[in-house]
């Protein structure tokens, strides 16, 4: 189990029948952008860069991170490692866990 959904789980009331389960309701809005393990965009103004999904800037394939929620290949400036997710997933996170 990945550390996002330890911090998730551990944040939840206990769940009742009419409690909607919040990690299903959170993937719900997400849309995956790419499948997992999908490379990603190489950068076309350079040989060796990669472009972040988020801010479009180009970067080696070693300082980008692929987000487990949509897919995004993010930058250290687009990444969140409180949820170990991209900066727009993790805002999803934030505001469903308001909600709650």
């Amino acid at each position: 189990m990945t550390l996002w959904k330890k911090n998730w789980l551990k944040m939840e009331a206990p769940k009742s029948k009419d409690t909607p389960d919040r990690l299903r309701e959170l993937k719900k809005e997400i849309t995956v952008m790419r499948k997992q393990g999908e490379p990603p965009v190489k950068d076309p103004h350079s040989f060796a860069q990669y472009t972040c999904d988020l801010c479009s800037t180009p970067h080696p394939v070693s300082e980008l991170r692929q987000c487990v929620l949509c897919g995004r290949w993010a930058c250290d400036a687009c990444w969140k490692d409180e949820y170990y997710t991209c900066k727009s997933c993790s805002g999803l996170i934030k505001i469903h866990m308001m909600k709650g």
